[in-house]
């Protein structure tokens, strides 16, 4: 599980964060597209919050 979210987390980050917020003059994504980001960092965002911390 956390090595699937971890990778999960990169792709997300680099897939959707990263173009959007490092160039300038990208179109606006249409509106099922932003739903769709949204709900990729949801699921990202659940899985974090239900983690347990691992004392190793």
């Amino acid at each position: 599980m956390h090595r699937g979210a971890i990778s999960f987390a990169e792709g997300c980050f680099a897939g959707i964060r990263n173009p959007n917020s490092h160039e300038d003059g990208l179109p606006e994504l249409p509106e099922h597209e932003a739903l769709e980001q949204l709900a990729a960092f949801s699921v990202l965002a659940r899985w974090v919050d239900s983690a347990a911390l691992d004392a190793h």
